[in-house]
């Protein structure tokens, strides 16, 4: 039996990640690298009956890795630029956490980052500020 090919789009997804490989690798944050290798890993396996699903959850595993390591489009997109601000050419925009009004009533936003207390809470009900992603 010959072996079924994969889904297009699957195909043109590995050939970006083929392509792009050390690039996505310097996109991942540090303390990624670890799972960077083993989803690369999983990608290179053999083929048999369950190559597809695997391939498949590997790149799930690979764009949420991204999209984690403050690439909003994951593997979504083709090229952002030339590297702007030190960020690798990839396509999209960092995602961005910051700390938003706890009662949405207004538009206060902090970077998540920002460690001092005062910043982290609402100065005008007394209750921390809660977390959003901004992508």
């Amino acid at each position: 039996m010959a072996d079924a090919r994969p889904d297009d789009t699957v195909m043109h997804t590995l050939a970006r990640v083929c392509g792009l490989l050390d690039t996505l690798r310097t996109a991942v944050a540090a303390g990624g690298e670890a799972e960077f290798d083993r989803i690369v890993a999983e990608l290179r396996q053999g083929h048999d009956a369950t190559r597809e699903q695997r391939t498949l959850a590997a790149l799930g595993a690979l764009n949420e890795l991204l999209r984690r390591s403050g690439v909003a489009g994951g593997l979504g997109a083709a090229t952002r630029g030339a590297g702007i601000g030190g960020l690798p050419p990839l396509d999209g925009h960092p995602v961005l956490d910051v700390l938003v009004c706890p009662r949405g009533l207004c538009a206060r936003t902090v970077s998540a980052r920002n460690q001092a207390p005062e910043a982290r809470t609402c100065r005008l009900y007394g209750e921390p500020l809660r977390g959003r992603t901004l992508s």
